[in-house]
């Protein structure tokens, strides 16, 4: 199968890039009428007409969460000169997680300041287009059929008119945008929402408010994919192709884990989807090692300085021996669990 392609490589990215897979998704597709009347798709508002975005996010009952002791996906992490409040987030979510735990509000707002991965708010959309055509589209006169078989290129077709994305628009782009184009697209027809995701409700929350500090960035996520092959990139769009249909289940799953704070479960889910190979072995430094070491670092020298600081990550690089909980352990923090 090849370097990546047994692995359930769509989930991973999810657990630990989940903040691309929200800029991406809050990306619209509009449907237009050309001047014969024809209907078209682009991704530009129509001139002169008011655009219809095809995607539509569920909207469901709020419930309560209990706010029992060591129940939560939400840690305190003290040296003695500063304090960490680190939450596991939930990138896509839904109305049933809010309102949150009495806990996390009240820690959120004695904090002085939130971190997050990327500030997914404050990014300017022209900047943004620019840096995605940058890494994420074909510029050398190639399109995205010419990469892919026969085979995989109808299924893709297949599985995007089903999402309502129209396969033209997918042309251009490089088969890891494609997938994670297609996952956000996915999991909204799932129930699962951008804006109902703990970075966007945090961030609203601290807009104005609140000093907003960013671990890597946008950019600098973007740029992690410029480190795939063709290949590499090929299987992970295949694998999406393959599991996308299966996904409802895998996505509660996580939601459930992370409602009871069951950090062995997400550790769990996070091992299913990198399997033992050489080729895991180097995507899980990539995405995963290198950057909890990075992340800890920075969130260390944060607190060496005091202060309270209310920290939201992505609740895969939390958990585990590497994970960014044991990091601080090793730094001498006290690690405890709400």
């Amino acid at each position: 199968m090849g370097m990546l392609g047994r692995h359930k490589i769509i989930k991973v990215f999810y657990l630990l890039l989940g903040l691309l897979f929200v800029s991406l998704a809050q990306a619209e597709v509009y449907r237009c009428k050309d001047g014969n009347g024809a209907t078209r798709f682009q991704d530009q508002p129509c001139e002169g007409l008011a655009p219809v975005a095809i995607r539509s996010s569920s909207v469901a009952k709020q419930s309560l969460e209990s706010d029992s002791p060591g129940s939560h996906f939400f840690w305190q992490a003290s040296s003695g000169k500063g304090t960490l409040y680190l939450l596991g987030s939930i990138h896509f979510g839904t109305a049933e997680m809010y309102p949150l735990p009495m806990v996390m509000t009240s820690m959120f707002n004695k904090s002085d300041a939130l971190v997050v991965e990327a500030d997914i708010l404050s990014v300017d959309p022209v900047q943004m287009a620019q840096l995605v055509a940058s890494k994420a589209m074909y510029l050398d006169g190639s399109n995205l059929q010419q990469h892919l078989s026969e085979k995989t290129w109808i299924r893709l077709r297949d599985v995007s008119v089903e999402l309502g994305m129209p396969v033209e628009l997918l042309s251009m782009q490089k088969p890891w945008f494609v997938s994670m184009t297609l996952t956000a697209l996915a999991l909204n027809k799932m129930g699962f929402s951008e804006e109902k995701g703990i970075d966007a409700h945090f961030l609203s929350l601290a807009k104005d408010k609140k000093k907003i500090v960013e671990l890597e960035g946008l950019a600098w996520q973007l740029a992690l994919f410029d480190q795939l092959s063709t290949e590499e990139q090929v299987l992970m769009l295949e694998e999406t192709l393959r599991e996308i249909a299966n996904g409802k289940a895998f996505f509660d799953k996580m939601l459930g884990y992370w409602r009871t704070g069951d950090k062995q479960g997400i550790q769990d889910l996070f091992k299913e989807g990198m399997l033992e190979s050489p080729g895991s072995e180097r995507l899980n430094k990539l995405i995963m090692t290198d950057r909890n070491k990075s992340m800890t670092d920075k969130l260390h020298a944060m607190a060496d300085r005091g202060g309270s600081y209310f920290v939201v990550i992505g609740a895969g690089h939390l958990p585990g021996e590497e994970g960014i909980l044991a990091l601080l352990q090793q730094r001498g923090y006290q690690v405890d669990q709400f």
